[in-house]
């Protein structure tokens, strides 16, 4: 018996790799930067909390309507043509962000750097897709979640020092050299691929398809607020779930659909799909709380913060190429269990976070959070894209970047409603005496949820002045009430905590439904043959 030839990467793919990375980082560096740069942009543009939600609801809208059918244009008319398109795009759309002299005008070139992120998104893992050998595929996956990972580490720090030392519209400018360096790098070293065959572009399947997705994350996004049985949640939910199911019904009678419902009848592919939106659903309640946690109940700036944070974003940087190493060796339905038992016992752990707990507490979930996350990313990635056929490769790169927003947007809207419900139904019993007839006070319950912070706490002290309080008296009430929102607090994040060891467990089973993938060469996938060309 002959044994068979090591699959080798050629040169090429690898420096398609770095090309794809610095497009995609232009992206993932935006998302966190423009977060912690959101109150000063708010101050400077004289923006309500409306005008400055939809700087980031518009874009999420946008992109998650979008990134599916991106995807099917990248596979019809050159993945490397629409990165390359969207890349440059979304670098000049970000300096109208920075010139921006009104928030209308930046939530515009918002809605335009979404739609240039939907476009650049899936062709990139298609443009990986295609130039790796099947064998290899893995390895490129974990090396790009990497790459990921340093982006979500570096981009509260690089915001917070850009908003500190320069001024808010350099959080978008300084996507512009990376995007030229993204630009240069992919026209010279990416060979385009396209389709087997030309196909009609499915339109009325791809409107149906953005306004399902559309209606949806709207829904979710609004439901904290509006609430989860208001008549407009309940009707923009029904709204997406007709569209969907109008969705389904096109692409049934069409010869070439825009999204083939065939790859969901590969179980793999399908229980990837929700394996990447329950892990990044999970991650939100660690990131998106744990902020809160620290800048709220321990007082800490957003750069310290951050750096709280890193021991999961710097193991998450060394776990993905890891993820990639150990999918060559180990089953892939082996990484993904081990993975998320990981994630159920770094939940476990972070149940110990206590109001005072120090940096110590935090590292051991942290670095065993990023293990986990970095695993299962990596394994679910290469679930969804290296399973489906490399002419499918730009709708299976779409999918898997949709569900990771639809799982962001689900994990702050559903841990967001927990944590509210946990604190509406303790945190006036933990209050006694005088202090007791601040429970109801929206003033103050409406600042729990955001860890209830040092500026809370001194609204609630310019409160008790106006009331005539003073000195000791003045000083014992706000720490009583202070002291109970914060334990309060800590409470809703250690219930969305057990609620997330659930879904682990729960996600842990799901990764047995997982099915090996068949190895073969880059160009062939599942036998279908793309039409590729060197160069532009």
């Amino acid at each position: 018996m002959s044994t068979p030839v090591p699959e080798k990467v050629p040169p090429s793919a690898w420096l398609s790799l770095l090309a794809v990375a610095l497009g995609v980082m232009v992206a993932q560096l935006d998302g966190s930067v423009v977060a912690a740069a959101n109150p000063v942009i708010a101050a400077d543009l004289h923006a309500g909390p409306g005008g400055i939600q939809w700087v980031t609801t518009g874009y999420l809208l946008v992109f998650a309507g979008l990134v599916v059918p991106a995807g099917k244009v990248a596979d019809k008319f050159g993945r490397k043509k629409v990165f390359l398109i969207g890349v440059g795009g979304f670098s000049l759309a970000s300096v109208l962000c920075g010139f921006s002299g009104s928030i209308e005008m930046l939530i515009g070139a918002r809605l335009l750097q979404a739609a240039c992120a939907a476009l650049l998104g899936p062709a990139g893992l298609a443009v990986l897709r295609a130039v790796f050998p099947a064998g290899k595929l893995s390895l490129a996956m974990g090396v790009f979640g990497s790459i990921s990972a340093v982006s979500m580490a570096g981009g509260p720090i690089v915001g917070g020092l850009l908003v500190e030392y320069a001024s808010w519209p350099w959080v978008f400018f300084v996507n512009l050299p990376v995007g030229i360096l993204g630009v240069t790098v992919g026209a010279l070293v990416i060979r385009e691929s396209t389709q087997r065959e030309p196909q009609r572009f499915d339109v009325q399947g791809a409107i149906a398809l953005i306004l399902a997705v559309a209606a949806t994350v709207w829904a979710i996004t609004n439901a904290p607020t509006q609430g989860w049985v208001s008549a407009k949640t309940l009707g923009f939910l029904g709204a997406g779930l007709l569209l969907f199911a109008v969705f389904v019904f096109i692409e049934h009678r069409r010869e070439h659909p825009m999204m083939s419902l065939e790859l969901f009848r590969d179980r793999t592919f399908s229980a990837g799909s929700v394996l990447t939106l329950l892990v990044v659903f999970m991650l939100n309640a660690i990131i998106f709380y744990l902020m809160f946690f620290l800048q709220g109940v321990q007082g800490k700036t957003p750069i310290l913060a951050s750096v709280a944070l890193l021991p999961l974003t710097a193991v998450f940087a060394i776990a993905s190429p890891l993820a990639g190493w150990v999918l060559g060796r180990l089953r892939l339905r082996i990484t993904l269990l081990c993975g998320m038992l990981l994630i159920a016992g770094a939940y476990a752990l972070l149940l110990r976070i206590g109001v005072d707990s120090g940096s110590g507490t935090l590292a051991a979930p942290m670095v065993v959070t990023g293990l986990g996350i970095g695993l299962v990313m990596v394994g679910a990635m290469q679930a969804v894209v290296g399973s489906a056929p490399v002419d499918k490769a730009g709708v299976a790169s779409g999918m898997q970047q949709s569900m990771q927003q639809l799982g962001a947007t689900f994990g702050v809207a559903v841990f967001g409603s927990i944590l509210a419900a946990v604190i509406g139904s303790r945190f006036g019993s933990s209050l006694t005496g005088k202090a007791a007839q601040f429970a109801g006070n929206p003033a103050i319950t409406e600042q729990i949820p955001l860890g209830f912070g040092p500026d809370a706490q001194q609204g609630l002290r310019n409160m008790l002045g106006r009331e005539g309080l003073s000195g000791d008296r003045l000083e014992r009430i706000s720490t009583s009430v202070t002291d109970a929102a914060h334990q309060t607090f800590v409470e809703g994040i250690h219930t969305v905590y057990l609620v997330c060891i659930g879904i682990s467990v729960l996600a842990a089973l799901l990764t047995l439904l997982v099915r090996e993938p068949e190895t073969g060469s880059a160009e062939t996938g599942t036998g279908e043959v793309v039409r590729a060309s060197v160069g532009s």
